[in-house]
């Protein structure tokens, strides 16, 4: 055989076989789910013949607007808790929440029992969650489905082994990004007049209250024809034939015990698990204080020029590798910076060509500093393998990088359960020049740039930005994070600052367990940067 033959057929198993492993690996994934999800149909292809009109869809689907409105940041778990509750409680229409986890514990029980109230007194509630993560246990109850005022919808749903087979044209091999797709996207509408958006998910870890690790966060609440934005991509989304929605339930007499069940369930089970952790927020508001914290927040907001975007449900459906609308306004932002960026990034994991971006930004003499995961604070261990592999680059690329210090001095600002667990972040968010700010669900890593769905909000207002940006600058304190730097031998340095103010510099990652980095050192050398 021709050796050019044997040496491309070689190159080509070489990176074959990733895939095989990484789709034998997320095949064991879905079966070993595929009980605690509901049971749903195989993604549907009426209306999407071809890749061209997929694109057509993704195009006139894909939410943008500009205009003005009001924005106040929260990074503080207490506030955003709260503002959420405030506005399910004030709702006397709608509300619409459309999230990728909603967790089994104080916050998500505490949501969905506040939920069931609103819809008890006659609010038009819908639940529009990702089916590939698991969700509130109740959330999924048929009863909680039954209320005449509650719809509960799933995108995306993947979750049963047999719709990959079931007819769909899905390769399970060469396409596996579809399979894992998630709807990252987290929105949380009352009654047409407040949005809730950005990086949290409803559980305790993004509220401060976990028991075992929680972690910085950032979210926006916002009024004005933003709402009316945000509005249009739940629409868009809920009316996808990508979105199961839940079969109507006829209310009978056995549906209306079940509901007054349900009702005392989560009343017992929210209390008992708020003792547990020490009861860290209110589980419910009166119409008056939920006004009055409303009403605080909505005289703090600044108001100014924003665009909102949000990907469009279709982007699930493309085979190609097509980076997001909303990816294209972190890298627009980025490709005009001026002077500086200062820059959250949970999981910094930028490829090639946005390297290369940032080197072309920084190269004109723009600053750029980025505050991302370290190994002792990550939640995600395969994310962490990503953000290390590409450290190096990162550094020869002239970014500025920190990484979070899992006992940082300012963790008190964040954590408010019992006791002091180890901090985590999971902010998304940067300002450009003093002037443009960003906050959303979207990850600076391949997973959010082409195969997750994603929103964010860009804002225009040097006062809105100089209230973000010194937030983001605590984080970069050295009592607060790790500056990495290279040694002379080209080895890896963390400077950074003990608690009494005294340097310290560690030459391995700092505070990280010898199993966790034997762990990531293992997973460093699996061929899955594509997927984290």
């Amino acid at each position: 055989m021709d050796l050019h033959l044997c040496s491309a057929l070689e190159s080509y198993r070489m990176k074959l076989w990733p895939r095989f492993l990484i789709s034998g690996v997320l095949i064991l994934q879905l079966t070993s789910c595929g009980s605690s999800r509901p049971n749903t149909a195989a993604v549907p292809t009426v209306g999407f013949g071809s890749q061209e009109t997929i694109a057509q869809a993704c195009r006139q689907r894909t939410t943008r607007r500009r205009g003005t409105a009001g924005f106040e940041m929260m990074s503080d778990g207490r506030e955003a808790f709260l503002a959420r509750l405030a506005a399910i409680e004030a709702a006397q229409r709608t509300l619409d929440l459309q999230y990728y986890i909603w967790s089994d514990d104080v916050v998500g029980t505490t949501i969905a029992d506040r939920l069931l109230a609103a819809a008890d007194r006659g609010v038009r509630v819908r639940l529009l969650l990702d089916s590939a993560s698991d969700a509130q246990a109740e959330v999924y109850s048929s009863a909680l489905a039954a209320h005449p005022n509650i719809e509960v919808a799933f995108f995306n749903p993947l979750g049963d082994l047999k719709g990959v087979f079931a007819g769909n044209p899905i390769p399970v091999i060469g396409d596996i990004d579809r399979m894992q797709s998630r709807m990252h996207n987290k929105i949380l509408l009352a009654d047409g007049h407040i949005l809730i958006g950005g990086g949290r998910n409803l559980g305790d870890a993004y509220f401060g209250i976990d028991r075992h690790h929680n972690m910085r966060d950032l979210d926006f609440i916002a009024t004005g024809p933003v709402v009316g934005a945000a509005a249009k991509s739940f629409d868009f989304y809920w009316r996808s034939p990508l979105t199961s929605i839940g079969n109507e339930t006829k209310i009978t007499d056995r549906e209306r015990e079940k509901l007054r069940d349900l009702r005392k369930h989560l009343m017992r089970k929210k209390r008992a698990l708020a003792t547990k952790s020490g009861h860290p927020y209110p589980l419910s508001l009166s119409r008056a204080e939920s006004l009055q914290t409303l009403q605080h927040l909505v005289a703090r907001m600044i108001w100014a020029e924003y665009e909102f975007v949000a990907d469009p449900p279709e982007r699930m459906l493309r085979q190609t590798a097509v980076a997001s609308p909303v990816w294209h306004n972190i890298e627009d932002a980025l490709r005009h910076a001026r002077h500086e960026v200062v820059m959250h990034a949970a999981y910094f994991i930028p490829q090639d060509d946005t390297l290369a971006l940032m080197q072309q930004v920084i190269a004109r003499g723009v600053h750029m500093q980025v505050l991302t995961n370290s190994l002792a604070s990550i939640d995600q261990l395969p994310a962490m393998t990503g953000i290390i592999n590409r450290r190096n680059a990162v550094l020869a690329s002239g970014v500025s990088l920190f990484e979070l210090n899992a006992r940082a001095l300012d963790r008190k600002s964040y954590i408010h359960a019992r006791k002091l667990t180890p901090l985590g972040m999971h902010t998304k968010g940067f300002v450009v020049d003093d002037d443009l700010s960003l906050i959303g669900s979207c990850n600076m890593d391949p997973r959010s740039k082409y195969i997750n769905t994603e929103t964010c909000v860009v804002i225009r207002s040097t006062a809105f930005a100089a209230r973000l940006k010194s937030h983001l600058l605590k984080g970069f304190q050295p009592e607060n994070s790790w500056h990495i730097t290279r040694a002379a031998n080209g080895s890896t340095l963390w400077t950074g600052r003990r608690a009494n103010g005294r340097p310290v510099v560690h030459h391995m990652e700092p505070q990280a367990p010898l199993g966790r980095r034997l762990s990531c050192w293992f997973l460093r050398f699996l061929p899955w940067e594509d997927f984290l």
